[in-house]
């Protein structure tokens, strides 16, 4: 017993130091402001390992040509063109924006030509100015100090106008000076942070800015800053905020989102002065999981694992992949029989299997050289989804065998100086175990943990269950396993008249480990909807359950939908009489339909991992009748 489990503990801990050895986020600085910190001739710098002890300027771009100095400038990058955009708006009556190419994502360099004429000129006076990942432009604006209130505003970049506004109230005790000093940035996931104000600066999250159930912005005080910091910047999942005295001192502090901490003082990158910042933030997550276990003999399974990846950041992946090496889990010799598949629905960027993985040899999952898009508005190409069919043989039952899958990508990679590579170790579990701490950063400690399989504790695989009356007083419930049934004490019908609260009509005792088809007649059973559902019961006491089944004994056409709001399915049950007969239709908002299948069983799955966030309409025909139920999507 204690070699299991030293075997256990170092596996894992070997596993997670691969985890942790790639960076799962690696940003690129975009620095506005000027060289040398005492400076003042403008320019713009990318700056690569900006958290290390020795980051690099990749490129630097002079600005000495379009503006006299840094002042009330900023700088924005725009996710979703993958430009760069500079606001000059010294003046306070005028903004002028030029927007930039700095040849993203297979290049990183300064643009070969920068205009001296703006690309757009308007009179909406932008204040902090930050794209999020849509590529909607937010800027702050009308601040009242007495109240603590300002305006909120989304903009059109090409025009000056301003599409939506909201009020932004921030915290009583903890107003800033003003709006006008500081920086905003965003994360990918939609978090809004912001440092403003002077003597002193202080740090808000800003939340309900896109929530169109909120009349009011909310801005909540995170941390009151040393110094005056008039640029922030979202950093490999932390933020970065730094300043100036203007003569001799550059500096900046991170701050940790998940512990709410302040760093200390450090010297700004490479001796520059820091005005405004934004950053280019390449980051991959990806989870595993293990879908089905089937034991074929005393030391072979079967086994199906569903990974998952996702673009996080705010920039398209090059050279997107997804590896998997089977035989360093259970040795080369004993992985047999791999097929690799997209899971319906989760390959809308289009990406190509590579053909010759087979799980030990070869590893790649993706042909080389793909790209895998950052998220914007509602397109769901920028994750994909696999599923990985193998057998696997000379199982030991006291091992746990652990496996990860390991995600990659990079941007820059048309010059080797500026290649900027990201990987993470895959977290166990389903997608929303990708980023659980909502940093955006999905290679935090605990985010990585191996795929676990132990032989010995196999489950019960339920095939398949049906409930269907014999009469208004009898139910016969079946179900079907898969064999041998290694561990299966029993089983144990479960009903409920609620879908909450479930009793005990009977159970069955497992003598033959080889049968693989049960039934169970329940009698005097209650009008109206039954659920059914089948627990099994292991020697040592552990247990799992079927899928639930729904049952009506009063002839009635009614259907349970579940669960609602959705993730990433629906669940149709129905009585096996109307399933038959089901015409099953979704819609979206606009009456387009996107699935129309027939109810074959009882029970109906709709995949729903493709479709965005938002209200559906699921109709049911069965002879003449239709039943309509909305449906609301979140992922």
């Amino acid at each position: 017993m204690y070699l299991r489990f030293f075997v256990k503990v170092y596996c894992l801990f070997f596993l997670l130091m691969i985890g942790r050895a790639s960076l799962a986020q690696n940003s690129v600085l975009v620095n506005f402001g000027s060289n040398i910190c005492g400076g003042t001739s403008p320019s713009f710098s990318m700056i690569k390992n900006p958290l290390s002890s020795s980051p690099v300027v990749i490129a630097n771009c002079d600005f000495s040509q379009q503006a006299p100095d840094y002042t009330s400038i900023f700088i924005a990058y725009n996710p979703k063109n993958n430009k760069i955009y500079i606001a000059d708006n010294r003046t306070g009556s005028a903004t002028n924006i030029w927007l930039l190419d700095v040849g993203l994502p297979v290049n990183i360099s300064c643009p070969s030509f920068i205009p001296v004429t703006p690309t757009y000129s308007y009179s909406y006076i932008a204040n902090n100015f930050e794209f999020d990942n849509n590529g909607d432009l937010w800027s702050f604006s009308n601040y009242d100090a007495s109240t603590g209130v300002c305006s909120i505003d989304k903009f059109d970049v090409n025009t000056g106008n301003v599409i939506s506004t909201k009020m932004l109230q921030f915290p009583a005790g903890n107003f800033p000076t003003t709006v006008e000093s500081g920086d905003l940035t965003i994360l990918p996931n939609g978090r809004m942070f912001a440092c403003l104000g002077t003597n002193p600066c202080k740090l808000y999250e800003i939340t309900d800015y896109t929530n169109a159930n909120a009349n009011i912005a909310s801005a909540a005080y995170l941390q009151t800053l040393p110094k005056d910091c008039f640029a922030i910047a979202y950093i490999n999942g932390i933020l970065e905020a730094s300043g100036t005295d203007g003569v001799s001192s550059c500096y900046y502090y991170d701050y940790n989102i998940v512990t709410g901490t302040l760093g200390a003082e450090k010297t700004f990158q490479n001796g520059q002065v820091p005005i405004d910042n934004t950053s280019f933030t390449p980051s991959v997550g990806s989870t595993k999981r293990l879908l089905n276990a089937t034991k074929i003999n005393d030391n072979t399974a079967d086994l199906v694992y569903e990974l998952y990846q996702e673009n996080l950041g705010n920039v398209v992946l090059n050279n997107v992949n997804l590896t998997d090496d089977l035989g360093a889990a259970f040795g080369a010799a004993n992985v047999s029989n791999v097929t690799v598949s997209f899971v319906p629905g989760s390959n809308a960027a289009g990406l190509v299997l590579n053909p010759s993985y087979n799980g030990t040899s070869v590893t790649d999952i993706l042909n080389a050289g793909q790209n895998l898009p950052n998220k914007v508005l509602a397109n769901q190409d920028y994750f994909f989804k696999v599923e990985i069919h193998c057998r696997v043989t000379n199982l030991n039952g006291m091992t746990t065998y652990l496996n990860s899958a390991v995600a990659k990508g990079d941007i820059g990679g048309g010059n080797i100086l500026t290649l900027i590579s990201v990987a993470d170790s895959s977290n166990n579990g389903d997608t929303i175990m990708v980023d659980p701490n909502k940093n955006g950063n999905a290679g935090d400690i605990a985010e990585n943990v191996p795929t676990p399989f132990l032989f010995s504790t196999l489950p019960v695989r339920f095939l398949n269950i049906d409930a269907s009356l014999l009469n208004k007083k009898t139910a016969l419930v079946k179900w079907q396993v898969a064999t041998p049934t290694v561990n299966a004490a029993k089983f144990e019908v479960e009903y409920s008249i609620d879908g909450r609260t479930w009793q005990v009509a009977g159970f069955l005792m497992v003598r033959n480990r080889s049968l693989s088809n049960y039934q169970f007649s329940h009698f005097d059973i209650p009008n109206g909807k039954i659920y059914y559902r089948i627990r099994q019961t292991d020697n040592d006491g552990t247990f799992s359950y079927s899928k639930i089944v729904l049952l009506h004994n009063n002839n009635s056409n009614g259907y349970v939908i579940y669960p609602n709001p959705a993730n990433d399915h629906i669940t149709i049950s129905a009585d096996h009489n109307v399933a038959g007969n089901t015409q099953i239709e979704l819609y979206d908002a606009a009456g387009r339909k996107l699935v129309n299948k027939a109810m074959k069983a009882s029970t109906e799955e709709i995949n729903t991992v493709q479709y965005s966030r938002g209200t559906y309409f699921l109709k049911l025909f069965n002879e003449g009748n239709v039943v309509t139920q909305k449906v609301i999507i979140r992922h």
